[in-house]
């Protein structure tokens, strides 16, 4: 900094702390540094004081308590005079303009003082403009030197702060390698865990021998945060900063593709589906082997098989020819079976943990898809009356009587005219199983229980 002290000490001295970001303005250059300015901006401070001493005085001499000084943009200075008053205005006062209830005077003395005043303001502004452009050449010399510095500054600014985050937060460093190899352990949300003290850590390893995950997973569990916390990782790391993590391997990646969510964009007439498939097609059109892309649905908000052969699709052809690193979430669990056919692609979901009573997500990958969403569940959760989930559930278990397929969809076979369906013959539950279903096992002591097995022991005899 000492190769610059010059410069800082010129800033110091001549430019206000304060400055107005107008360069145009009179309130640039700092107070002490010219001795014309200083003039100029003590007449413009103290005209209120000589107009109120004046107006004071022109009272006195006139004996018109409501005379006053005005000023606008069209008129400048004036005396204004109410016209009950305008038999006292001396013959000195030169009539200007005649008003409904006043007239309006000036006074050579006022005509002085403003024209005094407009000098000094236009002087001012043009001395400030002036001095700046003395002081930007002065610093334009030492341009090089303060660049460098300035970059330097930069980023011992940018890395002290990475290192503090990284202090602060527990993060590791990650080790980068130019063979795509992805592996994080116990990776965290760098924004999410600040308002989580429980947050659920977990593991992601990518390979040229498994690049593809299917993620399948009850809704409502936080999906996007795993999806964006691991592409918030790799960016972390190519920046240069620590990660939140215990262990991170990280490749060196081209680019980072989201499709995370979207919505309609009305005023270029896109639907919510269009802008989907926009950035769908911009991830296939510009990722690469080396890329790292996460897809949160395709399209999950209908069920008809355009749509899922659509998610497919997209998937396949990632899988066969791009071959982007890819976390692929959906809810489309038909997926499931037919990615086995894929041979780079894997199959995870989330742990959930239900009883009739309750569902708790557990927040944790493991292998294997899971063929359930919870819709129901996630209802409740969110406030939808019990009476409303007991009549949705009544219906679904009807739907899944009468309707239950013979086979696992083949997306395959999405070329037939319908899917093949045959009908299960509803049977009455048994008294066993009606008491059952109403038992709360989870507000039962045991010897109710027992009671309760005896009973139902004495059911099945009868």
């Amino acid at each position: 900094m000492q190769e610059i002290q010059k410069v800082i000490d010129l800033i110091d001295s001549a430019i206000k702390q304060d400055a107005d970001h107008l360069i145009t303005g009179w309130n640039i250059i700092a107070d002490g540094y010219d001795d014309e300015v200083d003039k100029y901006r003590d007449t413009i401070k103290t005209s209120n004081q000589w107009l109120a001493l004046y107006q004071a005085e022109l009272i006195e001499q006139t004996g018109i308590t409501t005379l006053k000084i005005k000023f606008t943009w069209a008129s400048g200075y004036f005396l204004e005079v109410p016209k009950s008053q305008l038999s006292k205005v001396p013959e000195d006062f030169v009539h200007k303009q005649t008003l409904v209830n006043a007239a309006r005077f000036v006074t050579p003395q006022l005509k002085e003082f403003e024209s005094g005043l407009l000098d000094a303001q236009w002087n001012l502004a043009s001395l400030e403009y002036e001095l700046f452009t003395k002081v930007r050449e002065e610093i334009l010399e030492e341009f090089d030197t303060i660049k460098t510095i300035s970059e330097a500054s930069a980023n011992i600014d940018v890395l002290s702060n990475l290192a503090f985050v990284a202090y602060e937060n527990n993060y590791v460093q990650p080790k980068m390698v130019e063979k795509w190899e992805l592996k994080i352990s116990g990776w965290r949300h760098p924004v999410v865990e600040k308002m989580e003290k429980n947050f659920i850590s977990n593991d992601l390893k990518l390979s040229d021998n498994e690049y593809v995950h299917i993620i399948t997973w009850p809704n409502m569990w936080g999906k996007s945060t795993f999806l964006r916390q691991n592409a918030l990782i790799i960016l972390m790391a190519h920046i240069g900063s620590f990660v939140p993590a215990t262990e991170a391997q990280i490749p060196l990646t081209d680019r980072i593709f989201s499709r995370v969510w979207a919505s309609d964009n009305l005023f270029l007439w896109q639907s919510t589906f269009m802008v989907e498939m926009q950035e769908v097609a911009n991830i296939l059109h510009n990722s690469t082997e080396k890329s790292f892309v996460i897809i949160d649905e395709v399209w999950r908000w209908t069920s008809t098989y355009d749509w899922m052969s659509l998610a497919w699709a997209i998937l396949k052809e990632n899988h066969d020819n791009i071959k982007a690193r890819t976390l692929f979430a959906t809810h489309y669990h038909e997926l499931i079976d037919e990615s086995k056919k894929l041979k780079w692609v894997k199959n995870f979901s989330v742990a959930v943990w239900e009883n009739e009573e309750n569902l708790v997500f557990l927040r944790k990958i493991i292998p294997g898809g899971i063929k359930k969403s919870f819709w129901l569940e996630v209802a409740r959760i969110a406030g939808v009356s019990n009476s409303v989930i007991s009549e949705a559930k009544n219906m679904l278990r009807s739907l899944e009587k009468t309707h239950l397929q013979t086979a696992q969809m083949s997306l395959w076979g999405l070329t037939q005219p319908e899917v093949q369906v045959v009908e299960k013959i509803i049977e009455k539950d048994s008294e066993v199983e009606t008491k059952l279903r109403d038992i709360n096992v989870n507000n039962m002591t045991p010897m109710e229980a027992l009671n309760i097995l005896s009973e139902l022991k004495g059911s099945i005899k009868n």
